[in-house]
């Protein structure tokens, strides 16, 4: 069967005749398909959203309030709801199946295991209805924030999610509630995690938690600033997908490239090991040393075959303190005509 994964590009969007074409979730935002108000969201039903404090949401956007905690107790729901939000912008709550009415449920073929029809995949694709993610679509996904701690204070980080002293969650702490997760919402399925912080590999717990989530056989994705030891990631790599952000505030460009260095190593070596992604967290004014190091990305041996990046432009945190997380209005003032060409995807680039 031909392969029917655009590398770089997770989100599949349908229109009503069931033609579809994949999207990168800051392509889709970049081009405002995302205004989804009045749309069908399976949020509560195959997906959950789990912040610092182990509050239970049906996503990120936190519609149809909370639904207890991971830590205590929580009830979830078996509807999917009808969203109100005027903007879906968060990545994670994007990857949510979500029908425009419930009638173009049936067009989503990744949730029910149904093989890809590449004669309609399209180049243009007015008018969509549907959309889901291409990887583990069938599974139920958990967003989950593990903690605040981070070792950076990035200007532009929103403040809720991030700090230098709240205490870690232990590794039994994680565990318990894992199996919570697992009784009651996952049950007889399986999972797909994303998980998030915060920095969560400053918690000394996380490798092992992550072992445990992939010995669970859970698909895991993890984020991360990359500022650990190169030899910490390649360990990580094994457990599932990676995806590390650049932070020009606060890096070692040095560290950052070896650290993908000896990521992308580890996958040639090993088959079966899970899949790189670097976000280049570009500010306005630094064009030029943001192509520089795209450059030394691409210079590492086999990171193009085996790994796939994209340059992300970064919200006004001030605008989006007031109007929200889901808002995305505004970007930090200063961007050129040339920055946005660089938006986006950048494998094949």
């Amino acid at each position: 069967m031909e392969n029917d994964i655009t590398p770089g590009k997770p989100l599949r969007v349908y229109n009503a005749d069931g033609n579809w074409k994949d999207f990168g979730t800051d392509e889709f935002i970049g081009q405002k398909l995302n205004y989804l108000k009045g749309w069908s969201c399976s949020m509560g039903v195959e997906n959950l959203f789990i912040n610092a404090d182990g509050d239970i949401y049906g996503a990120s956007c936190e519609q149809g309030g909370k639904l207890g905690n991971v830590f205590t107790e929580f009830k979830l729901s078996n509807e999917w709801a009808l969203c109100y939000k005027d903007i879906c912008s968060c990545g994670a709550d994007l990857f949510i199946p979500k029908v425009q009415i419930a009638k173009y449920v049936p067009l989503l073929r990744k949730k029910q295991e149904l093989p890809t029809d590449m004669q309609m995949k399209v180049d243009s694709l007015p008018g969509e209805v549907a959309m889901e993610r291409i990887y583990g679509t069938s599974l139920k996904q958990v967003h989950w924030e593990i903690g605040r701690r981070c070792n950076y204070d990035c200007s532009y980080c929103w403040p809720n999610i991030h700090n230098n002293y709240e205490a870690h969650k232990s590794l039994e702490e994680l565990i318990t509630a894992t199996d919570k997760i697992q009784e009651y919402f996952v049950k007889e399925g399986k999972c797909n995690f994303i998980i998030t912080g915060g920095e969560p590999t400053a918690n000394s717990a996380f490798l092992d938690w992550c072992r445990y989530l992939n010995a669970l056989d859970y698909n895991i994705s993890m984020h991360s600033n990359g500022s650990r030891t190169p030899d910490y990631y390649q360990e990580l790599i094994k457990y599932g997908d990676l995806n590390l952000s650049v932070h020009y505030e606060s890096w070692d460009q040095m560290k950052f490239l070896k650290v993908v260095e000896a990521i992308v190593k580890t996958k040639v070596e090993h088959n079966r090991t899970g899949h790189l992604e670097v976000k280049i967290m570009m500010k306005p004014g630094t064009t030029e040393y943001t192509i520089e190091f795209e450059q030394k990305l691409k210079a590492i041996p086999k990171f193009t075959d085996y790994c796939t990046w994209a340059i992300v432009p970064i919200k006004d945190n001030n605008y989006v303190a007031i109007l929200g997380p889901s808002h995305d209005g505004r970007l930090l003032k200063g961007y050129t005509n040339v920055d946005f060409t660089l938006f986006g995807d950048r494998n094949g680039k």
